[in-house]
């Protein structure tokens, strides 16, 4: 059995899976007022809940830029801050004396995907997870690829408009301060729409909420659109919170000509079983 958490700036989502599937699953806020300490608190927490007998190995997945191969944070924004050069893989060994992998949340919901899904170990497939923040993820016949030549596909962090808004990365007009929860919500907001209430009101008919609905998608498409520049894609999946919340309007919002979009069938649960997925590989 292994322990797998999702760590984002919002929540940490933890569980205990064995061969592939989850046995028991939870939610841990994400206190990120302290900084550094804060989140390795919230992240013992998130683990302790399901350490038990029989667990072998932790696998994490998490927002930020991660190297696989040491576990460390390479860079993470102000959206969890103090994280940056956190060393994930030597702190679960000194805290649990465990063996742990650790891959930033966006490849690891990809990582979830496959394992699930055949048809995507022999496609082209890159993946937006639409949270806190906007995570990416590329692979090319089922195999990861993430590296210079795409930036580690932290397509999050491409800029969309010009002289947008500025991101806490230090760019401006990234996808992802308009296509993360907090950027729809900001935007909503400009309008007088209520958090977390801009697809509920667009199925309701509500004009203001069907002109953010529209900007929305096609800042989706700027998005895909400049992703192809450095990694060509036969498949996009979408998934996180905000594509879970997106209900029946999904459908609409993923018709976008010229590309096949899919919704992800692995849920807020992807990270998760893409770690453990990744996991079962290296341990």
């Amino acid at each position: 059995m292994k322990v797998c958490v999702d760590l984002g700036a919002t929540n940490i989502k933890s569980s205990l899976i064995k061969d592939g599937k989850i046995l028991r699953l939870t939610s841990t806020p994400t206190v990120t007022t302290n900084g550094l300490s804060g989140i390795v608190e919230s992240l013992k927490a998130s683990i302790d809940a399901f350490m038990q007998e029989g667990v072998r190995a932790v696998c994490i997945s998490s927002a930020g830029k991660i190297d696989v191969a040491t576990g460390k944070v390479v860079f993470a924004t102000e959206n969890l801050p103090g994280y940056t050069g956190f060393d994930i893989r030597t702190w679960v060994w000194e805290t649990y004396r465990l063996p742990c992998v650790a891959v930033n949340d966006g490849l690891a919901a990809l990582l979830g995907e496959i394992a699930l899904t055949e048809e995507y170990r022999t496609k082209k497939t890159v993946m937006l997870t639409f949270g806190s923040g906007v995570g990416g993820a590329y692979a090319v016949n089922g195999v990861l690829k993430a590296d210079e030549s795409n930036d580690f596909a932290h397509f999050g962090h491409l800029p969309i408009l010009e002289n947008g808004e500025p991101c806490n990365c230090g760019k401006r007009g990234c996808a992802e301060q308009y296509l993360s929860g907090r950027g729809i919500n900001r935007q909503a907001a400009e309008l007088g729409i209520g958090k977390d209430r801009i697809f509920a009101e667009k199925a309701k008919g509500n004009e203001r909420a069907q002109e953010l609905f529209d900007k929305l998608k096609t800042y989706l498409i700027k998005t895909l659109k400049e992703i192809e520049k450095t990694s060509p894609f036969d498949i996009c999946i979408l998934g996180g919170g905000v594509v879970d919340g997106m209900g029946d309007t999904f459908e609409e919002f993923a018709n976008c000509d010229g590309f096949d979009i899919r919704k992800a069938k692995a849920g807020n649960a992807a990270g998760m079983l893409g770690a453990e997925y990744l996991g079962r590989n290296l341990l």
